[in-house]
């Protein structure tokens, strides 16, 4: 008999058998969650128990009662491949056939006759299933142009929509680990920036607290560091609706967004209500407004996870007006009620531009339900329309692709994934023209707004969730001498007020369920140095950004300067990303070819 630890080891799924078990599963329901994953077989009437017993059993086999596979409109059973393929058999109606064909082999990767024999199975043309070693991927981002350092006497405040969002970063970390193409478009420094954890207090009163940071490059420029942090306030009714992507396109997800899911069903209470919603070609209610009372109701949450196909397109219109629906109909008044999207964002029916989509959010967040976006996937991956869907869902955005995106991004930050504290939330810098004579913001280039669109309470903006942060990092050149400073108009000259003070800080924000802003500021009493860890690792994070990027706005000193850093930073920073400051490390050490920038597939990846 082989023991249930051995088929762990031999599949090498210690990492998420250990995980399971920490978020508090048993024994049981971790082992059959590390080695089953939804949409790989047709589970028919089971239980979590059938599978632990199934493992267990002497045959080692999985009885045709618990599992069938169902391709061309016949059943077809095949074992497990953590079987051993000598001994492994599948029951016929008389006699046991032998099996030589692993699972991944007769489920996962089917022919192409196979797969014509039942429509239903794919979501796209049959080839775009097989393996493939095209030179190109899919992928849609909203392009990025790099902004030019701007002038004081010309335009004193800069004005951003301000973020929480880490999705960027969860890209950039998935293709680096793959060796695949990094292009531009894909790196957002805003989100790089926020991705990395720093030290912050959380707000002594009131709903922020803004920090800042001013570190000297030269004897002209200075890199200003801010960090908005929002208070931790966690709502003590859930009602969380799943909208799941159950199209063909997700077939290759399954593992990590089960791990997801599980996730999300661990951090449900006594009371709380869970909603699963998939769509593919339609939309299904799985459960609806299911109670959370102990474990029994969670493993049942489980089980149903598990019987669950991944087939045909992508109707995500539809899926999302359905899990709105649900939503509002089992809405908790003081709750926190949440939609989670998870998905690769390649919506192919029903509504399927940014615009619509944009419209179908903006109407249905009347109802006061959020959605916040768990982005995963490779080559196909509409990153566009996710960051679409988050920003006008009053949401944030992550992007998970493995276990360790799972303990970060969904774990560790459930409360600021789920439980919105703020909406709307803007924020402006006015810099003094006596003190800086220029700036740059570094990155968000496509979250930038008008001076004053700042005021404008119709005007959205991004969300914060509970503790969640936004880090905005400037480069400032500062003025030297004391000469009066020329509008450089014939008509008109800058009066200012004679202060030292080298800028202001205003954030806008409104609370979840009010539709007018509050205002709260920081002033920047002095621009002379003064910077600790925060800095230096923000410091660190945009020149590798800027590196990944291929861009021509850092220089050689910058990025030897962010080395000498990395090397200063003390050990609490370093224990807060650990994995994290190892991919920086690469990049300031690697060149672009090593760092997979521009890289094709077919190219040797050398890191």
């Amino acid at each position: 008999m082989m023991g249930i630890e051995r088929i762990i080891k031999k599949q090498g799924r210690e990492d998420f058998y250990k995980y399971y078990l920490d978020l508090g599963y048993g024994h049981q329901a971790a082992a059959s969650l590390a080695l089953f994953t939804y949409g790989n077989y047709r589970f028919t009437d089971f239980s979590m128990d059938d599978l632990y017993e199934a493992l267990c059993r002497g045959e080692e086999y999985i009885p045709p009662e618990v599992i069938e596979e169902r391709i061309g409109g016949s059943t077809r059973r095949c074992c497990r491949d953590f079987l051993d393929p000598e001994e492994a058999f599948i029951p016929g109606a008389d006699a046991g056939i032998e099996c030589s064909m692993s699972l991944e082999e007769f489920v996962e990767e089917p022919t192409v006759m196979e797969m014509s024999m039942n429509f239903d199975m794919v979501s796209e043309p049959a080839m775009s299933r097989l393996p493939s070693k095209a030179s190109f991927s899919t992928d849609e981002y909203e392009p990025i142009e790099e902004k030019n350092a701007r002038l004081t006497v010309n335009r004193q405040t800069s004005t951003f929509r301000m973020t929480t969002n880490t999705a960027s970063a969860g890209v950039v970390l998935n293709q680096l680990r793959n060796g695949r193409r990094i292009d531009r478009s894909m790196v957002r420094i805003e989100e790089m920036l926020n991705y990395f954890r720093y030290g912050t207090d959380a707000p002594e009163r009131g709903m922020f607290r803004i920090s800042s940071e001013i570190m000297d490059v030269d004897d002209e420029r200075k890199y200003l560091y801010i960090n908005v942090q929002g208070r931790a306030e966690v709502k003590d009714r859930q009602n969380i609706i799943v909208l799941l992507d159950v199209s063909g396109s997700m077939q290759g997800n399954t593992e990590e967004t089960q791990a997801i899911i599980a996730t999300i069903i661990s951090k449900l209470g006594k009371g709380d209500r869970f909603s699963l919603v998939t769509y593919s070609s339609e939309d299904n209610v799985e459960m609806e407004a299911f109670t959370i009372n102990g474990e029994e109701d969670r493993i049942r949450a489980l089980e149903m996870l598990l019987s669950i196909r991944v087939n045909g397109w992508t109707h995500g219109s539809a899926g999302i007006q359905r899990a709105y629906e649900i939503g509002r109909m089992n809405y908790m008044e003081g709750g926190n009620n949440q939609v989670i999207l998870i998905t690769d964002g390649d919506l192919n029916f029903g509504i399927t531009d940014k615009g619509g989509l944009e419209e179908l959010i903006e109407q249905k967040k009347q109802d006061h339900l959020f959605l916040s976006v768990s982005g995963t996937g490779l080559d196909n991956f509409k990153d566009d329309k996710l960051e679409t869907l988050s920003k006008h869902g009053n949401g944030v955005h992550r992007v998970v692709n493995n276990l360790a995106d799972v303990k970060k991004s969904i774990h560790e930050e459930y409360a600021s994934l789920v439980n919105i504290i703020a909406k709307d939330v803007k924020a402006q810098v006015e810099f003094n023209p006596e003190v800086v004579e220029s700036y740059r913001l570094l990155g968000f280039e496509n979250r930038e707004i008008s001076r004053d669109d700042f005021t404008d309470d119709t005007v959205i903006s991004e969300p914060f969730g509970s503790g969640g942060y936004g880090v905005a990092l400037y480069e400032l050149k500062m003025k030297k001498g004391d000469a009066p400073i020329e509008s450089g108009l014939r008509y008109s000259r800058i009066i200012t007020t004679g202060s030292r003070e080298p800028g202001t800080v205003k954030v806008r924000y409104k609370l979840p369920l009010e539709e007018t802003s509050r205002e709260i500021e920081k002033v920047l009493e002095t621009a002379d140095a003064s910077y600790t860890d925060n800095l230096r690792l923000a410091f660190i994070v945009y020149v590798c950004a800027e590196k990944l990027r291929g861009s021509d706005k850092i220089s050689d000193s910058e990025i030897e300067l962010a080395k000498e850093l990395y090397q200063q930073l003390g050990e609490p920073i370093r224990q807060k990303n650990e994995a994290s400051l190892y991919k920086l490390a690469g990049i300031l050490d690697k060149s672009e070819k090593e760092l997979g920038i521009g890289i094709r597939e077919e190219e040797e990846f050398l890191w």
